[in-house]
């Protein structure tokens, strides 16, 4: 099975191996490479998310034909989204909508694509409450879309439970479901080889969200102990531990 960061990985290693974005004097490996976008998106560091991604639009300016580019640039359109507040995340889930449309007209991965546009559906609803019905909803025909055309895939798995418990009931939202979909998630993690980076994104942030319906439905130790699961994979997770800081304040 394909998953989404596996390939949005190597895109980003591809794309940023142009000479204007090998110049950056941050560039010093492939697996730095791979793992700084996460690490950025984990401990919120937006400025720097924002940075690599202008640089990759800027390069994709010059040669719209670069599907790596367009992945790579969407990746980070949806990771800043995800963390920003609401101007800044209504901007970059405009931009991956568009971007993630693009993409699929041009792509054979479309249920990774589908799984990232169901994300950035999701944070436009948030984001933007003339459009929180309608896009809620369609972020849940997109996962569903996904899950269609890849039925053992753990990151649409994940973007599945956490949009399952984080749009309204109105729009098809459930806390079970979230759960449900969340834990799936990390059990498909279990069962199959992934990278380490792959797996660490996973489990630390399906492990977050199922602390946090824990938490919503006041069920304290459980939180706990999901969240003592995630930190176990991303020390650093900066939501996992503002939330772990509530709970025991």
């Amino acid at each position: 099975m394909e998953k989404l960061l596996i390939k949005i990985i190597v895109l980003i290693v591809s794309s940023l191996s142009l000479s204007s974005l090998m110049a950056d004097p941050i560039e010093t490996n492939n697996d730095e490479i791979i793992n700084r976008a996460l690490q950025y998106y984990l401990v919120e560091n937006r400025e720097e998310l924002i940075r690599e991604h202008d640089l990759i639009s800027s390069e994709y300016k010059k040669n719209n034909e670069a599907k790596s580019l367009l992945l790579s640039m969407l990746f980070h359109e949806f990771l800043i989204a995800d963390i920003s507040t609401k101007k800044i995340k209504k901007k970059y889930s405009k931009l991956c909508i568009t971007n993630s449309k693009s993409a699929l007209t041009s792509s054979k991965s479309e249920a990774d694509l589908y799984a990232v546009l169901s994300a950035c559906y999701g944070l436009s609803a948030e984001s933007n409450l003339f459009k929180a019905a309608s896009h809620g909803t369609q972020s849940g025909r997109m996962i569903d879309k996904s899950l269609v055309m890849d039925s053992k895939n753990a990151f649409a798995y994940m973007i599945k439970g956490i949009g399952d418990y984080t749009r309204p009931s109105f729009a098809g939202g459930s806390k079970e479901n979230g759960n449900k979909n969340l834990s799936t998630a990390l059990e498909l993690i279990d069962k199959h080889d992934n990278s380490a980076g792959d797996k660490k994104f996973i489990i630390a942030i399906a492990n977050f969200h199922l602390a946090n319906i824990a938490f919503i439905i006041k069920n304290k130790q459980q939180a706990l102990q999901y969240l003592t699961n995630s930190l176990r994979a991303a020390p650093d997770y900066k939501r996992a531990l503002e939330l772990s800081k509530k709970i025991e304040s």
